[in-house]
């Protein structure tokens, strides 16, 4: 899953009159190549190509897989190590961590949206709720030397009335939100 990536971004100033005629215009050669080799993953992302075959310029950055994050009244640790995620989460009433298969991962064109459930309603409870906690990761990148970064993201709480009644639905708006804004740091750890 998550494994240390780097990413190879090829930037260059070609002229329009260097372009080889067989383009069209200004036409991007989008070339996205993955090459796995051990625990290291690298990406060559789209580049431009010019006539004369100018060489590019790469920009090597590595990925982060630990990320600590503080709110109001609000903790949150998400570490990646060995491909297996862990989130731990604190505010005033509750510690909790998660790993594993608990933890939902879905990426998007605005970030990675880490999510888990923080609570269910008991067996014995007719109507209840259930809340979740879904993290947006914004896509950093690190020098190669190491280090960590500063970041600013957003986690939401999700509180959502369920029912273990079948044929009883629920009327009104079902689900509700509390917007927390998380500052910390992201860094790479070594697996």
């Amino acid at each position: 899953m998550w494994k240390n990536l780097f990413h190879a971004h090829f930037f260059m100033k070609p002229k329009v009159e260097h372009m080889s005629k067989s383009f069209s215009r200004r036409q991007i050669l989008k070339i996205a190549v993955t090459l796995v080799m051990g625990l290291t993953t690298t990406l060559l992302a789209p580049f431009l190509m010019t006539k004369e075959g100018s060489k590019a310029q790469a920009i090597v950055v590595n990925q982060p897989n630990e990320f600590d994050l503080k709110g109001e009244h609000t903790e949150i640790k998400y570490t990646v190590i060995s491909g297996v995620p862990q989130l731990d989460y604190k505010n005033q009433d509750i510690s909790s961590s998660f790993s594993g298969q608990e933890i939902q991962t879905l990426t998007t064109d605005i970030g990675t949206l880490i999510t888990v459930t923080i609570s269910t309603p008991n067996s014995s409870q007719l109507v209840g709720n259930t809340v979740k906690l879904s993290l947006l990761l914004p896509i950093v990148n690190l020098l190669v030397t190491g280090g960590e970064v500063p970041i600013q993201t957003n986690a939401i709480v999700t509180t959502q009335k369920t029912t273990r009644s079948f044929g009883i639905p629920l009327f009104g708006q079902i689900q509700n939100y509390q917007t927390l804004v998380l500052n910390g740091t992201a860094r790479l750890v070594l697996e």
